[in-house]
């Protein structure tokens, strides 16, 4: 399965705590880019998917509101983690805004 935003193929997970883990996601755990707190899960992006872009966006929001060492985003068990946009959105949203195509195998 290949899942596509805006034509442009992304990496996502979908947050379980019970289901076995991606090699990828697998690597931010024990590297503690993702940490879970109870049911809920921090992610630190600016580690998992380095972006100039986001970062300054990022670092200008932390400015604006106080934080330091900003970057993090927090999901729930059943949300989507997109780390090639470094997000978390809902799955309803998940459904309506991303691309999901099946990859032919041919041999």
């Amino acid at each position: 399965m290949t899942v596509f935003y805006h034509d442009k193929e992304v990496r996502v997970w979908e947050i379980s705590k019970d289901k076995e883990l991606p090699e990828w996601v697998q690597q931010c755990f024990d590297n503690n880019s993702m940490v879970w707190y109870d049911n809920k899960l921090k992610v630190l992006v600016k580690a998992i998917n380095p972006s100039s872009k986001r970062d300054v966006k990022l670092g200008l929001l932390d400015t604006a509101l106080g934080y330091y060492g900003g970057g993090f985003v927090m999901g729930n068990v059943g949300d989507i983690f997109d780390s090639t946009n470094g997000r978390i959105i809902s799955k309803k949203n998940f459904l309506n805004h991303y691309d999901i195509r099946k990859v032919d195998c041919k041999n």
